[in-house]
């Protein structure tokens, strides 16, 4: 796969991207070094805040949560609360609380459901017309 031109989700500059990510090397670095200092961070203060992790290191709050989304504090054994993204409610893992979780679920479902029966009444409504059943429309 060649490398595509891409603005760096950090600075903006345009990069050859080989498909490695959304920022350029010297972003990547800064951004992977944080990571780090997070980590720590939270390895000392276990029970440490978002927020207080984002004063005392001086990060991007959203950093911290995709940290958290993304299962990369877990293996250090944390309980740390941050938003659900639907409705707000504190949760310690994923992207939703199980009550968004259930309904992003059904409302998937259901919208499955409708796209089969528009697809099977659409099968039944296919045959072949003549000439003068066309011209009585």
């Amino acid at each position: 796969m060649s490398p595509k031109p891409t603005n760096c989700a950090g600075c903006g500059k345009l990069f050859l991207n080989p498909g490695t990510g959304k920022y350029c090397p010297a972003c990547k670095q800064k951004h992977e070094k944080q990571m780090d200092e997070i980590a720590a961070y939270v390895r000392d203060n276990p029970r440490s805040s978002v927020d207080e992790i984002c004063t005392a290191l001086e990060v991007k709050k959203s950093l911290v949560i995709d940290m958290l989304r993304s299962g990369r504090l877990e293996e250090i054994n944390i309980n740390i609360k941050y938003p659900c993204a639907a409705c707000g409610k504190k949760i310690s893992h994923g992207r939703y609380c199980k009550a968004c979780g259930k309904k992003i679920t059904g409302e998937i479902a259901a919208s499955l459901r409708r796209v089969r029966k528009n697809a099977e009444n659409q099968k039944i409504k296919k045959g072949v017309y003549s000439k003068d059943q066309w011209m009585d429309n």
